[in-house]
């Protein structure tokens, strides 16, 4: 009988494995897909020739920033609408302030208890780094920060 209750046991703790995967991996795919999608449209149309890291960034429009280097080997990001595919533009960044500038900013002005991510886009044509993070009751807040100056655009605070 105590075969029959491991064995029960070790096949509910398999099937609840292979199903959470299957769960996760499915949810994953469109950001994946959409990810390839771009990084392959940048690099063959030679905006960049090699890519580094790319992200989806979630806004007034979805789109894929794909960062790397040009030609001359400048960085660059290149920012690809995600349903259409076409690029909505290309920006070099060492014209703007990075991530950890963005991040000072904020923790210049905002009790930041943890920074959940920092995400390069594009909004109302200009390029914009996105803070999310937690402050330190514990509530979730998003700050937009102009690439190009480094000042906050925009707050949403206390989620």
């Amino acid at each position: 009988m105590m075969n029959w209750v491991k064995f029960i046991t070790a096949f509910l703790f398999a099937l609840i494995l292979v199903i959470t995967s299957l769960v996760f991996y499915n949810a994953n795919k469109p950001f994946s897909s959409a990810i390839n999608k771009a990084e392959t449209n940048v690099l063959s149309s030679g905006l960049l020739t090699t890519v580094n890291h790319s992200e989806v960034y979630n806004g007034t429009k979805s789109m894929v920033t794909v960062f790397g280097k040009d030609k001359e080997g400048k960085e660059k990001a290149v920012f690809i609408d995600e349903k259409t595919g076409e690029l909505v533009e290309e920006i070099a960044m060492s014209e703007g302030v990075t991530s950890d500038v963005a991040i000072k900013t904020v923790k210049s002005e905002l009790k930041v208890d943890k920074i959940l991510h920092v995400k390069l886009g594009w909004e109302e044509d200009y390029p914009i780094w996105e803070v999310a993070f937690k402050s330190d009751n514990g509530t979730l807040n998003y700050v937009y920060v102009f690439f190009e100056s480094g000042e906050w655009w925009k707050r949403i605070l206390n989620l």
